[in-house]
């Protein structure tokens, strides 16, 4: 992969070939490079939509492929089906897809920003912060039932949410020194997480049966209890993310080239530098708020994308798909491949490790 140029950033906004100027108007031949990412992008796509239809098939009944593909088009006739894989299902499924996509976006921000392959949501605290807020709305509740996730209340979302943004506002607060630089982040981001992450625990010790069986199932990442009513807000702040990140695309672009090249150009580093982390931090807390931690996809997303697509930097939007396959597969694999169901987070804790260790030797080759 050739390095990347400052051309290529503000012609192509991530790595994207710039048309041939001499080549006819609608003449153009696809590059190489085209070609493989329209292919890639199908077969993601093709696997995305494979996933969510076996996903909408599995349950306590089997309902075959066939059957769901009808409700999915309207073609059915059939209410009780209708209502089962809609209303039912359905929750679960548009659960994995806004988690995954918006810790695969997440992710590419995050690792553009700080120049970074290995960083992540996870390492700098905005997870643990979610989560500590969460575990803390649990266990405080005067009754389990009335605050747990299974009965459809906003309260652990909406401080999930909170808890993810006042710790990325904290890592950013205390690493800024006019921007934001990388390995200060990293490095007061891994302090915040481990200070979060201690109390979190400390927490769950001190919890009674009911309420540490509830926390730790909500810790591990769990899509069993997703219900419509908590994703529709997710919805919206995760299409106005994926909506804002495209719009800024071309400044994430040019931060990867240094702060200096950046002012150069006439651009806000500060302002930039802060939207982007916003928009990350929210997205992340997002997905945090509908499954709780779910492990390595904010990692392994950008990277796989990056490593498909053939581009510079993690794309954006070809995280948000690569993360969207992950947990939608992950979930598929979560129901079928052990002798009960299990968290979807540990599933894709048990397919990131390879994941990292195949980075960690690749960039060791690369620094070599």
């Amino acid at each position: 992969m050739t390095p990347p140029t400052l051309t290529s950033a503000l012609d192509s906004r991530g790595g994207a070939p710039a048309p041939d100027d001499g080549a006819p108007a609608g003449r153009r031949r696809r590059t190489p490079l085209a070609r493989r990412r329209i292919g890639c992008t199908v077969a993601a796509v093709v696997a995305l939509a494979v996933g969510v239809v076996l996903d909408l098939c599995l349950g306590d009944t089997w309902i075959p492929p066939a059957d769901v593909v009808g409700v999915l088009l309207g073609t059915g006739d059939d209410a009780a089906l209708d209502f089962l894989v809609r209303e039912l299902r359905g929750p679960r499924v548009v659960g994995a897809l806004l988690v995954g996509a918006c810790l695969g976006m997440s992710g590419s921000i995050t690792q553009s920003l700080l120049r970074n392959p290995l960083a992540s949501p996870d390492i700098i605290g905005v997870t643990a912060g979610a989560s500590c807020l969460a575990v803390v709305s649990l266990l405080a509740a005067s009754s389990a039932s009335s605050f747990a996730p299974e009965t459809g209340t906003v309260t652990v979302p909406v401080l999930a949410v909170a808890g993810g943004a006042l710790a990325g506002l904290l890592v950013v607060a205390v690493s800024w020194r006019n921007g934001l630089d990388a390995r200060r982040v990293i490095l007061v981001g891994l302090g915040v997480n481990a200070g979060l992450s201690a109390f979190t625990s400390w927490l769950l010790l001190r919890a009674d049966l009911p309420d540490l069986t509830s926390a730790m199932i909500w810790l591990t990442g769990s899509l069993s209890a997703v219900e419509m009513g908590t994703l529709r807000p997710a919805l919206v702040g995760a299409l106005l993310c994926l909506l804002l990140a495209g719009i800024t695309s071309r400044y994430l672009g040019l931060l990867r080239f240094g702060e200096l090249t950046v002012r150069s150009l006439g651009v806000n580093v500060a302002l930039a530098q802060l939207g982007q982390a916003a928009i990350a931090v929210v997205a992340a807390s997002l997905a945090c708020a509908i499954a709780g931690p779910v492990a390595f996809v904010a990692f392994c997303a950008p990277q796989i994308a990056m490593f498909l697509f053939r581009t510079e930097g993690p794309p954006v939007a070809g995280g948000a798909l690569i993360g969207a396959v992950m947990v939608v597969v992950a979930d598929v694999v979560a129901r079928t491949a052990f002798p009960a169901p299990v968290p979807v987070g540990l599933v894709t804790s048990f397919a990131g490790a390879p994941v990292l260790l195949w980075l960690l030797t690749r960039y060791a080759g690369r620094d070599a």
